[in-house]
């Protein structure tokens, strides 16, 4: 099979319409982001600042805008270079969003940060620091999700899985955001001549979104099995903490090791000794997929199967519910929702 072929192939993987369910058929309908209010996302950091530092910690609340583009607007407005500019984490742009930045600004003191160049976004707080935020260097993200246009037929039964879903978690698939719209990161790998022409931040998105797909096609088959949530005979269990200080930080998400799942990479054939039989099996169906992964430089990691689903809480009106609860570092709150609920997300729909 052609690469092209593979790579249609793992486009039904990125699409979240076509992933199994763990929990069952969705038990009604809802509307999402109505406005971007309704997508409310705080990063918590896990971690204390230095108070001192050449690194200069923001951090931000923005509205309808994108985590690259508020680091480019710092860039500007504090006249460094963009690779000055570092942040932990990816937040959605149809969203209010509330999360940490840091600016190396050696030798400078504080600078003045009001008035700000553009709307869009808030500094909320600015404190110094000794070391640089670096991606996935966060402890856990808090959501405050409104949903609209509420259509169930039995609302006991809603409230139900939600309580499993808070007990026991959910599968933890990419969501969209990983694979762009109408999964063009996905198809920019399709062309391998292309791929070599992107520029690096192109690049990345493309080689992330196989192994996205490629994660989430192994993972539906374990949902569809019934075994996502336990760890096999011989399978390699890990954390899903952060490494780094934040990873000491057991507030919400005390330690556990989950079942995992393979992000392939250079390491991932040298790490068949520890693959079980069902993964072995998926993989060995996209050749020329992990053949491209492997000539790119991806290095080989291991994710949760499990998204564990903290300080769940619910508020259930006549046609709407009021959701907050928080999940780890890299972990998709819309993955959660479709868990519930048929979503239609009207950021997307208003954008298209």
């Amino acid at each position: 099979m052609s690469i092209e072929a593979e790579i249609a192939h793992l486009v039904c993987f990125a699409d979240e319409a076509l992933l199994p369910r763990a929990w069952g058929p969705p038990l009604g309908t809802a509307e999402l982001r109505s406005s971007p209010e309704d997508f409310y996302v705080i990063e918590h950091s896990g971690t204390q600042p230095a108070g001192q530092g050449e690194h200069l910690l923001l951090r931000i609340r923005k509205t309808g805008q994108n985590t690259r583009w508020v680091a480019k607007q710092l860039a500007h407005m504090l006249d460094v270079p963009y690779r000055s500019v570092s942040y932990a984490g990816m937040k959605d742009r149809h969203a209010v969003t509330e999360q940490w930045f840091s600016v190396q600004l050696p030798g400078r003191g504080m600078p003045n940060l009001d008035p700000l160049p553009e709307q869009g976004f808030e500094i909320l707080e600015a404190v110094w620091n000794n070391k640089k935020l670096r991606p996935g260097q966060l402890s856990y993200n808090a959501f405050r999700i409104s949903l609209r246009n509420l259509c169930v037929s039995n609302s006991s039964l809603l409230e139900s899985r939600l309580a499993v879903i808070g007990e026991q978690g959910v599968p933890n698939f990419f969501g969209p955001q990983r694979f762009g719209r109408d999964c063009a990161n996905l198809r920019l790998a399709a062309d391998v001549h292309q791929l070599r022409r992107l520029n690096r931040e192109m690049r990345s998105f493309a080689l992330s979104a196989l192994r996205g797909a490629l994660f989430n096609g192994y993972l539906a088959g374990r949902v569809a099995a019934g075994t996502w949530s336990t760890a096999l005979p011989g399978e390699v269990t890990v954390s899903d903490r952060p490494r780094g200080l934040a990873e000491q930080d057991e507030s919400v998400f005390p330690s556990a090791r989950l079942p995992s799942g393979l992000l392939w990479g250079n390491d991932g054939r040298s790490d068949s000794p520890n693959r079980i039989p069902a993964e072995r099996h998926f993989y060995e169906g996209f050749p020329q997929v992990e053949s491209l992964l492997e000539a790119a430089g991806s290095r080989a990691s291991r994710r949760p199967l499990v998204a564990r689903v903290a300080n769940l809480e619910w508020k259930l009106g006549d046609e709407a519910i009021e959701l907050s609860f928080a999940l780890s570092p890299g972990c998709y709150a819309t993955v959660v929702l479709r868990e519930l609920l048929g979503v239609h997300d009207m950021a997307i729909r208003d954008a298209a």
